[in-house]
């Protein structure tokens, strides 16, 4: 990539070249007032970079707390973010809500049922996740469930969060529209930090969105080389891209059960067209050839 950078006949350095590569593809972040809260991706994952897998059956050591729960509580926050298949893999377990469909035409917009928080927030664009409760737990915190919906969730559905008495929040006609949704969460939950929890496509949309400040990684001392499941983030057509970024490490610190806690800062993804370098696609090329 580097000789894109060079002139023949300049004295340029490889080093001064490969700066300006790094300015270029990777600008720095631009520091603007905040129109949404401070978010923190927080995972766990396995020494292979997965979030879900056989080696979060291994037991931990006796005595000591799970690391990703005491690294959360570090944090000072008011809300966690969670996608749709994350909270149904570990909450609402794929269950069918109770939908009346003969419910009564309702009022358009947001829906707001005075909860003051901390909020577990879903985003859940067309309305498909089945609570019984209108708060749950985390972490042995009570938080009150808020729900992430485009325009085209059903009257129904808003009908059954509002028996339930669960807020949402309109974002979004088709798609979750996530700068919008972090707005209303800053201006209307009145959130100023958020833990980000998952899965990797939503992490993922948010990095690519310039909507996540910093990665907290808790590293476990386990791998099971598993090809089939989420890695801590993933681009997903129609929602985000592959388009690379750079992180800055922030501190590593070795946990009493023997993972490691890493925080990242985030930074701007990088501008580069890897569609017009020829060696990228060459590469690429050779490698679908001889791998189908």
């Amino acid at each position: 990539f580097l000789r894109i950078f060079l002139n023949d006949k300049s004295a340029v350095s490889i080093h001064n070249a490969s700066r300006r590569f790094w300015r270029t593809c990777f600008p720095r972040r631009k520091e603007t007032i905040m129109e949404r809260p401070y978010i923190i991706c927080h995972m766990e994952t396995s020494l292979d970079g997965k979030i879900m897998g056989k080696y979060l059956w291994l037991p931990g050591p006796e005595g000591v707390e799970d690391s990703f729960y005491a690294v959360q509580r570090k944090f000072n926050f008011q809300a966690i973010i969670m996608g749709r298949t994350t909270i149904d893999d570990n909450r609402t377990l794929y269950k069918k809500p109770e939908i009346h469909e003969n419910a009564v035409p309702l009022p358009e917009g947001d829906f707001l049922t005075g909860a003051k928080g901390p909020f577990l927030i879903a985003v859940d664009g067309k309305g498909k996740l089945a609570w019984e409760e209108k708060r749950a737990e985390e972490n042995g915190i009570s938080m009150d469930i808020v729900e992430i919906l485009t325009e085209s969730a059903s009257m129904g559905y808003k009908d059954f969060l509002r028996r339930k008495g669960i807020s949402y929040l309109i974002c979004g006609k088709d798609k979750v529209d996530l700068p919008l949704a972090c707005r209303k969460i800053k201006n209307l939950l009145h959130v100023d930090t958020m833990i980000l929890g998952g899965g990797g496509v939503l992490n993922w949309s948010f990095l690519q969105d310039g909507l996540a400040d910093e990665v907290s990684q808790v590293i476990a001392p386990a791998a099971d080389g598993s090809c089939h499941t989420q890695t801590l983030f993933m681009a997903k057509e129609g929602l985000s891209k592959d388009q690379p970024l750079r992180f800055r490490a922030l501190s590593s610190e070795i946990m009493a059960d023997g993972a490691v806690w890493i925080r990242w800062k985030a930074g701007e993804k990088s501008n580069y067209d890897f569609d017009r370098d020829p060696d990228f696609r060459a590469v690429q090329e050779m490698i679908h050839a001889n791998r189908s």
